[in-house]
């Protein structure tokens, strides 16, 4: 599985590069159902996340990694209840108000300052 992601991950990087976008979590789970999550400093609209797709898919479909088309790949931006994953990430959200869960497992809510 891992070994995957890394191959998908190398597909990434040159989709990404030069753009705001960027990677905030890659996982593949049962049935070969392939979830990306991509953010931008920008705001990752649809047309980002579709293009994205369509080009992921078509270079793993070349590259014949899925025999007879037997994945599904998900793109899209993190849900707000996602956790923040990368610096990139607590960067683009200062002045947001967020709910953070301590290690004593208690949430608490306040402006992410820096």
């Amino acid at each position: 599985m891992q070994e995957m992601i890394s191959k998908i991950e190398a597909l990434l990087a040159p989709l990404l590069e030069g753009t705001d976008m960027f990677v905030t979590n890659l996982q593949i789970e049962p049935g070969n159902n392939i979830k990306l999550f991509l953010d931008a400093d920008e705001g990752l609209n649809v047309q980002k996340s579709v293009s994205i797709n369509r080009q992921l898919v078509t270079q793993i479909d070349e590259l014949g990694w899925y025999p007879n088309g037997d994945y599904s790949l998900e793109v899209s931006s993190p849900g707000v209840d996602e956790p923040l994953r990368s610096i990139r990430q607590y960067k683009k959200n200062i002045g947001r108000t967020l709910a953070v869960t301590n290690i004593e497992d208690l949430e608490q809510i306040g402006v992410l300052k820096a």
